[in-house]
């Protein structure tokens, strides 16, 4: 029993060590406003990038969009891509978010773009 249990927690502490070591993801299914551009919503999410790169935890965020080459999504349609290098720095980011910089630059971003609800997913290299 000793045995199985020590597998077990090895195992499990296996598993945390991959997940906080993994890059976490962020993704939001996005379409444009009535008359913005894809280079409207670049230049907010550039501007949002440099606000949360301002807090703690958000020094290696990284964006993205994603346009569709063959997908349903309707014109104007995009996603939103947070990537953070490990939980603990996206934790400690989300954390910081209300009443933030990144936060009070959501107004200007919303202005491009609407987002539906997000997504989460935790990223591991196959190599």
């Amino acid at each position: 029993m000793k045995t199985m249990t020590k597998t077990i927690l090895g195992a499990l502490l296996l598993s945390a060590f991959t997940c906080a070591h993994a890059d976490v993801i962020q993704a939001w299914k996005c379409t444009l406003n009535d008359g913005k551009t894809d280079a409207d919503v670049e230049q907010a999410s550039s501007a949002w990038l440099a606000a949360a790169k301002s807090m703690q935890g958000g020094a290696d965020l990284k964006v993205y969009h994603n346009y569709a080459l063959a997908a349903n999504s309707g014109a104007g349609g995009f996603m939103f891509i947070l990537i953070a290098p490990d939980t603990a720095t996206w934790g400690a980011f989300m954390n910081g978010y209300p009443g933030s910089a990144a936060a009070k630059a959501d107004a200007d971003w919303n202005n491009v773009a609407e987002c539906s609800g997000s997504s989460l997913w935790n990223s591991t290299e196959i190599k």
